[in-house]
């Protein structure tokens, strides 16, 4: 008798478990990460690098704009802070849509003579998060944008000496490879926000590069030296919680690569005054 009550109890408890993992991977309302409604017509405008164009040819780097603030800042006279979006994995540049629109909407709706100008580089929405032989190039490019960014406050009341630097998912691992450069300015940045950003080792490492990639950039961060070089430097990295199914919220975290006190790492469940919870599209 005692064998078939501890089968049937091993079954209703099994089955119990397997109806909770099935409930909290499935019980969650439809998110189609949609954009939101706008009423200026967004604008990229692109930008001339210079020469360099030649080379990533299949690179730009563009300036977000809409409605009256676009046709301010055709001439490229800035005044704001400069903040640089980096797409990852098969991104968009015109993901920083969001970010923009809502950047300038709060700025002008408040009235603050403080704003943000919304650059973004478009990569070609390369598989970086696949194939690692694109991510040196575009750490390159980044760097040669961020050199074209500062110069066009040379004119600015209080011209900036950095930019703002916001990375989505592999584009938050180009940011932080930006100072294993070896003519690379760290005190071009010191912010950096990452979305969704495997910072700990990649999701999936099919190739030499992207293991090779990450290990320079990790062990330079993890340094004494880089500890030094990067002391003015914050990083802030949110994970899209658990309905991110591409990138674990255990590999967003910046423990070991950052110091604690220049270092947030949170996980990102639902957005405020909303119905919507997050994945990876929207962390």
């Amino acid at each position: 008798m005692a064998a078939p009550m501890v089968l049937s109890v091993s079954v209703v408890i099994i089955s119990i478990v397997a109806y909770g993992i099935h409930d909290l991977l499935t019980n969650f309302e439809n998110n189609g990460c949609e954009m939101t409604y706008m009423f200026e017509f967004p604008e990229y405008q692109k930008i001339d690098i210079g020469e360099v164009e030649e080379k990533y040819r299949n690179y730009a780097l563009h300036i977000y704009g809409e409605g009256v603030y676009a046709n301010r800042i055709r001439t490229l006279q800035l005044n704001g802070i400069p903040v640089l979006f980096i797409p990852g994995n098969s991104g968009s540049h015109k993901q920083v849509r969001s970010l923009g629109s809502v950047a300038l909407r709060m700025a002008e709706r408040q009235g603050v003579k403080v704003h943000f100008n919304y650059f973004v580089v478009d990569i070609n929405e390369e598989l970086s998060g696949l194939y690692g032989g694109v991510l040196k190039r575009q750490t390159e490019f980044v760097h040669l944008c961020l050199q074209k960014i500062l110069s066009f406050y040379k004119n600015a009341k209080h011209p900036p000496s950095s930019v703002v630097i916001v990375g989505h998912s592999m584009g938050g691992i180009v940011a932080r490879g930006l100072f294993t450069l070896p003519d690379f300015d760290p005190a071009v940045v010191n912010t950096i926000i990452t979305q969704a950003t495997p910072h700990q080792k990649p999701v999936v490492s099919f190739d030499d590069d992207l293991h090779h990639y990450y290990q320079r950039v990790n062990q330079y961060w993890r340094s004494e030296g880089g500890q030094a070089a990067l002391r003015h430097v914050t990083v802030v990295s949110t994970g899209g919680g658990h309905r991110d199914v591409q990138v674990r919220y255990a590999l967003t975290r910046l423990d070991g690569i950052v110091a604690d006190d220049r270092a947030i790492s949170a996980s990102t469940t639902s957005i405020p005054k909303s119905w919507v919870s997050t994945d990876h599209r929207c962390s």
